[in-house]
């Protein structure tokens, strides 16, 4: 018996899947704008060793990369639960979609701090030293001078991880969202050619996957020229 795959219902998934973009889009691009701006927190509690939140940060970061994203998921809408419980709330009114970006955004906050640091970490000391002998403030250091220099490292770290992003939040639809995944699935009802269906959602991940590391790319060479002409 050969596997059957229909060409026409193929493109027509095709078109489902790309309907979930803006889902895919909310899953994946608040978390990374939340990841970064949090991970650079704890990277700079570390770097500066601030004293409490550098233990903190330590303990934060190790324990969201050792614990798997599915499961973090889990453990948060189970909690959720348990409080709206305690608080005698309707839990028809919990909302899943936030439980998810939350843990996504906190998981890309974990896993982009080490990538950050490594970044700023880059950046010798000597620009810090000079930074200071001009009368320049931590802040304004770190500002005006160590994170333009550290950007062309910490582009590619940030763009692999929006694609880690975006693969991990196709697990939503575990928790009773409708994604990408799910939504595709639904269509087979009645004739069952999952394959068609699967195989357009893959098509439209590694479209956008090649979309992201085309864009990262550019963003990491623009970054570069204009570093050459010095940093402002």
């Amino acid at each position: 018996m050969g596997i059957s795959f229909d060409p026409a219902f193929f493109l027509y998934e095709i078109t489902v899947a790309l309907s979930y973009i803006p889902v895919v889009t909310l899953l994946s691009v608040v978390p990374l704008t939340g990841g970064v701006v949090l991970g650079t927190v704890l990277a700079l509690c570390r770097i500066y060793r601030i004293p409490g939140w550098q233990r903190f940060a330590q303990i934060y970061v190790t324990t969201l990369r050792s614990i798997p994203l599915l499961l973090q998921m889990f453990v948060a809408y189970f909690i959720t639960k348990a409080v709206y419980d305690i608080l005698g709330l309707d839990q028809l009114t919990l909302n899943k979609l936030g439980v998810v970006v939350i843990m996504l955004t906190l998981d890309a906050a974990g896993f982009l701090s080490e990538g950050i640091r490594s970044a700023l970490l880059s950046v010798e000391k000597g620009q810090y030293e000079a930074g200071y002998s001009v009368g320049l403030t931590g802040f304004h250091v770190i500002r005006h001078i160590v994170l333009p220099q550290s950007l062309p490292v910490a582009i590619p770290i940030v763009g692999s991880s929006f694609i880690g992003i975006v693969k991990g939040s196709s697990a939503a639809y575990l928790l009773g969202i409708i994604e990408m995944i799910q939504g595709t699935a639904m269509k087979t009802a009645g004739n069952y050619r999952y394959l068609e269906a699967y195989c357009a959602v893959a098509l439209v991940y590694w479209a956008i996957t090649i979309l992201i590391e085309r864009l990262t790319g550019i963003a990491e060479k623009q970054v570069r020229l204009h570093m050459k002409g010095g940093v402002n």
